[in-house]
C-alpha cells in the first residue's frame, strides 16, 4: 500500500500513464499482483522498450522473435547485440486512479464511494462535519487542482494531493497527512481536515492544536492563542493521551528533539545486566518503530509504540544515570522540574487568557516526575 501515494502521483503524467518492473522495483519491491486484486494497477500490453543497462544508451528496444515453441523477446543494444528477456520482466500495468480514489474513499469514517468530479483526475471522497456545517474531501492530482477552483463551491474544498494550490480552497492535505498508510491498509485521519480549515469555520469545541507559530486553544466557547513556548507542547502531548502518566523525561526529550538516552543513560550495573541489555534492545527498535508510524501518520500504531516507550523511559530514568551509575533523586527531580517549569508557565499566561482553561488543567493535570491529564469525564479535544 505505501506505493499508492508514489502511484497517484504518476497520474501527472498523463491521461492513462503506464508503470513497468523496473518502476515498481524502484518503488520498493511491491508486489503488482496485490496491487492488480485492488484494481489499483491494470494489466495493459508488454512493453516492447527497457531502461538500458549498458552504460551507453537510457532505452533498448524489444523485438519479438517467433520460435516453433512460442514467441521470445529479445533486448536489443546497438553496441552489445541482442539478449534474451524474459517475458515477466516486460511486463507493464495502467493505474486506476478511479480505485486509488475508491481506497481512500472506503478509509474515511463514512466510508461511501468516490464520486467523480474530474474524469480520472479528481474525486470526492468524503466529507468531514465542521460547526454544523459540510466540507467535501477531494483527492486530486496537481494539474487539474486549477480546473477545481472554477467549480461551484470550490471554497467549500479540502484537497488532498501533492503540491496542491491554496487559494480558492478550505484547505489542502498531502496523502501521508491525511492518511496513515501501512503496507496492508490505510487509514484516515479526520482530526487533520478541521486543522487546515480558517479559524472562523472551526467550531468552538475544545482545541489544543499547534496552527503556524502559535497554537489555538479553546474552551468552554472561549479562544486564545498562545506563542509557540516549550509548554504548550507538553500540554498537548499530555491532552492527547488522557489518564495516561507520561514521563517529565519523554516530554523533554521530545521538546528538545533528542533520543531520550541522552537524559536516561546509555549503561548501568543492575542486578540482572541480561535484562537490562533486552531493555535496551527493545528500546533502540521502538525508536526506529516511532520514526515509522509518524513518517506514515499513524496514530494508532504511534500510541501504542509512544505507550511501551514511556514505560521504558521511566524504568531508566528511575535506574539509570549519567556514567551508569544508580540515579539519584535529584537526577529525576531536575528533569521534572525543568517541565513543571515549562507547564505553569503557560498556566500562568492562561490566567489572563482563558482563565476557565488555567482552572481545568491546575485541577486535572499533574506535574512531577511522571506528569498525568485526568480529567473527571471524557472530555473532547482537538489537539
Amino acid at each position: 500500500m505505501r506505493a499508492i501515494v508514489t502511484l497517484f502521483r504518476l497520474l501527472d503524467r498523463g491521461d492513462e500513464p503506464l508503470v513497468d518492473c523496473d518502476t515498481l522495483r524502484l518503488l520498493g519491491g511491491c508486489d503488482p499482483d496485490d496491487l492488480v486484486r485492488s484494481g489499483v494497477l491494470v494489466p495493459a500490453e508488454p512493453s516492447m522498450s527497457l531502461h538500458a543497462s549498458c552504460g551507453q544508451c537510457n532505452v533498448h528496444d524489444v523485438v519479438r522473435v517467433p520460435r516453433p515453441t512460442g514467441v521470445e523477446f529479445y533486448e536489443a543494444c546497438p553496441f552489445d547485440g541482442a539478449d534474451l528477456v524474459e517475458k515477466e520482466r516486460l511486463r507493464q500495468w495502467s493505474i486506476d486512479g478511479r480505485a486509488i480514489a475508491e481506497l481512500f474513499a472506503s478509509a474515511m469514517p463514512d466510508g461511501g464511494p468516490a464520486e467523480t468530479l474530474l474524469p480520472g483526475v479528481a474525486w470526492r471522497i468524503g466529507e468531514v462535519q465542521v460547526g454544523g456545517e459540510s466540507f467535501p474531501i477531494v483527492l486530486t492530482t496537481t494539474r487539474s487542482a486549477s480546473r477545481l477552483a472554477d467549480r461551484s463551491g470550490a471554497s467549500r474544498m479540502i484537497l488532498i494531493g501533492d503540491e496542491l494550490p491554496g487559494e480558492g480552497f478550505a484547505g489542502r492535505l498531502s496523502i501521508t497527512e491525511a492518511f496513515a498508510i501501512r503496507s496492508k491498509r490505510v487509514q484516515s485521519r479526520p482530526e487533520r481536515f478541521a486543522q487546515v480549515l480558517p479559524l472562523s469555520s472551526v467550531p468552538l469545541g475544545n482545541a489544543f492544536y499547534r496552527k503556524g507559530q502559535m497554537w489555538v486553544v479553546r474552551f468552554e466557547g472561549q479562544e486564545t492563542y498562545l506563542e509557540n513556548n516549550v509548554g504548550p507542547l507538553y500540554i498537548a502531548r499530555l491532552l492527547a493521551t488522557p489518564h495516561r502518566a507520561v514521563p517529565a523525561v519523554t516530554l523533554l526529550a521530545s521538546r528538545i528533539g533528542i533520543d531520550e538516552r541522552q537524559l536516561i543513560g546509555s549503561s548501568g550495573e543492575l542486578t540482572d545486566e541480561a535484562a537490562v541489555e533486552e531493555c535496551r534492545g527493545r528500546y533502540h527498535e521502538l525508536m526506529g518503530e516511532i520514526d515509522e508510524a509518524k513518517a506514515n501518520h499513524d496514530l494508532g500504531w504511534l500510541e501504542k509504540l509512544q505507550s511501551e516507550q514511556d514505560q521504558l523511559a521511566l524504568h531508566f530514568a528511575s535506574v539509570l544515570g549519567k556514567g551508569g551509575k544508580p540515579r539519584e533523586v535529584g537526577d529525576i527531580k531536575k528533569v521534572s522540574q525543568s517541565v513543571s517549569v515549562g507547564i505553569k508557565r503557560t498556566l500562568d499566561v492562561l490566567d489572563t487568557e482563558l482563565k476557565p482553561l488555567a482552572d481545568h488543567l491546575r485541577a486535572h493535570l499533574s506535574r512531577g516526575v511522571c506528569p498525568v491529564y485526568s480529567p473527571p469525564a471524557d472530555i473532547d479535544w482537538l489537539v
